[in-house]
């Protein structure tokens, strides 16, 4: 009867051995295949991934948009700025703002000291004292055509900064164009407020500067 089991198990054992070996591999296989599938899809277009540019819009969290995420991805990865703002604006996405922060590109920089930079926005407090809690400054004198902002920004504060400190973690890029404006001009978004980069000292603001048109 032993002699019978060990027969069996002599038979029986190169069986399992390749169905095992069979398993890992096919395992293996499929591993490296879906990281393969996640890096191809992840890889960088101007310096931006997929993954960031679905975190730049708050709706593409939603299971039931992954579809919208694709396909606004591939109307920015192609340029086709005309279609995704049709596109945003029919699936109203991202409160009609345009995706990835309004940028087309992105780099990381480091703002210089005596580099002058200016915004719109801000707003007076109750006591009348001005507060300013955005991050987005271009150079100065860039036409407001090429900002690509709402033509209701134009109504609000305008400010012009000197950088007194290097700034590191500063996001660059090229505007997108947006709101039947022509875009294209060169927008940095700060790692901080206007308000705590005043504050910390990195900014000065520089008086009696006019708007740009």
């Amino acid at each position: 009867m032993k002699t019978i089991r060990i027969l069996l198990l002599a038979v029986l054992l190169p069986f399992v051995v390749d169905a095992q070996t069979g398993h890992t591999k096919n395992t293996h296989k499929h591993t490296v295949g879906s990281g393969r599938e996640h890096q191809k899809n992840d890889s960088l277009v101007r310096g931006v991934s997929y993954s960031v540019f679905v975190a730049s819009v708050a709706d593409f969290a939603d299971s039931t948009k992954k579809q919208l995420a694709k396909t606004a991805w591939q109307l920015w990865k192609h340029e086709k700025w005309a279609e995704l703002e049709q596109f945003f604006s029919t699936n109203n996405l991202n409160g009609g703002w345009p995706p990835n922060r309004g940028a087309l590109s992105l780099k990381m920089i480091t703002l210089q000291a005596g580099l002058l930079v200016d915004r719109y926005g801000g707003y007076y407090d109750a006591d009348s004292v001005f507060q300013d809690k955005g991050t987005f400054v271009s150079f100065v004198g860039v036409p407001f055509p090429q900002r690509a902002l709402p033509d209701k920004t134009l109504q609000s504060p305008y400010r012009v900064y000197k950088i007194v400190k290097p700034i590191a973690g500063v996001k660059k890029g090229q505007i997108i164009p947006w709101f039947n404006k022509p875009g294209l001009g060169i927008q940095f978004e700060l790692p901080y407020n206007i308000n705590d980069l005043k504050k910390g000292g990195y900014i000065a603001e520089q008086k009696d500067k006019e708007s740009p048109k």
